[in-house]
C-alpha cells in the first residue's frame, strides 16, 4: 500500500467521525444557551489541539506526510524540534503524545458533559487542568528558541490553543467566584474522557508505530 493511501484513509475517516461528533455535540451546546454556548469555541480548540498533536506524533514516527505540514526552512524544522532531548520524556514518551492524551482526553469530558448537564464543573475543572500546561508553554517557547535555534510551526500552534484556552477558561475560574466541588455525579464526565484515551491510546499508538515503522527504519 503507497504512503498516501496509508495516511488518507485513516484521515478521512477519522475526520468524518469527528466532524459528524462535533456537529452533534456543537448543536447540543448551542441549542442551551448561556455559558454553554462558551464551550463551542473551547470545543473547536480541542479538536485542533487533537488534530495537532496527531500530526506531531506522526512526525515522531518520521513520516515523510509530516513534512506537507510543516516544511523545513531557514527558520523553522519541526523534526529538528522534536526529536531534541527536552522533545521526549524519559527518553520513552514523546511530548506529542502527551498532546493527544490532554486534548483527546478533554474533548471527550466535553462530549460526555453535553449529556450530564454540569456544564459550570466541567469548565472549572477542564480550566484548572488548563493552568497546568501554561508553564510548559513558556519552557517550550524558550527552548526552542534560545536552545535547538529552531522553530516548530506545529508545536507553536498547540502552545497557543493553551492560551487561548486559559482566556476561554477564565470567566468560570477568575471572573465569577469559583465552586469547586468533587462529587461522583460532577466528575464521572473527567473519570470517563481521560480513562477511555489514557487506556486505548497506548494500543492506538503501537498500530501506528507498526503501520510507520518502516519509516524509522529507513532513517537508520
Amino acid at each position: 500500500m503507497t504512503e498516501n493511501r496509508l495516511t488518507r484513509i485513516p484521515f478521512i475517516a477519522s475526520s468524518i467521525g469527528f466532524g459528524t461528533l462535533f456537529l452533534f455535540v456543537f448543536f447540543r451546546l448551542y441549542l442551551h444557551g448561556g455559558n454553554e454556548r462558551l464551550f463551542v469555541l473551547i470545543l473547536l480548540l480541542k479538536v485542533v489541539g487533537l488534530y495537532t498533536s496527531y500530526v506531531l506524533v506522526l512526525g515522531s514516527m518520521k513520516v515523510p506526510y509530516f513534512r506537507r505540514f510543516c516544511p523545513r526552512s531557514r527558520s523553522f524544522d519541526c523534526e529538528q524540534v522534536i526529536h531534541s532531548p527536552a522533545g521526549v520524556i524519559f527518553g520513552i514518551l514523546h511530548t506529542a503524545d502527551l498532546g493527544v492524551l490532554y486534548f483527546g482526553g478533554s474533548l471527550l469530558v466535553l462530549v460526555f458533559s453535553a449529556f450530564s448537564g454540569n456544564f459550570y464543573h466541567q469548565a472549572v475543572y477542564l480550566g484548572i487542568f488548563n493552568l497546568f500546561t501554561l508553564p510548559y508553554t513558556v519552557f517550550s517557547v524558550s527552548y526552542q528558541a534560545f536552545k535547538v535555534r529552531k522553530w516548530c510551526a506545529l508545536c507553536l500552534i498547540v502552545q497557543l490553543i493553551f492560551w487561548l484556552e486559559f482566556w476561554q477558561f477564565f470567566p468560570f475560574i477568575f471572573a465569577n467566584r469559583m465552586v469547586f466541588k468533587i462529587h461522583l455525579n460532577l466528575i464521572y464526565p473527567a473519570v470517563l474522557g481521560f480513562g477511555i484515551v489514557l487506556s486505548l491510546w497506548p494500543l492506538v499508538r503501537v498500530l501506528l508505530a507498526k503501520a510507520y515503522g518502516h519509516y524509522s527504519a529507513e532513517e537508520k
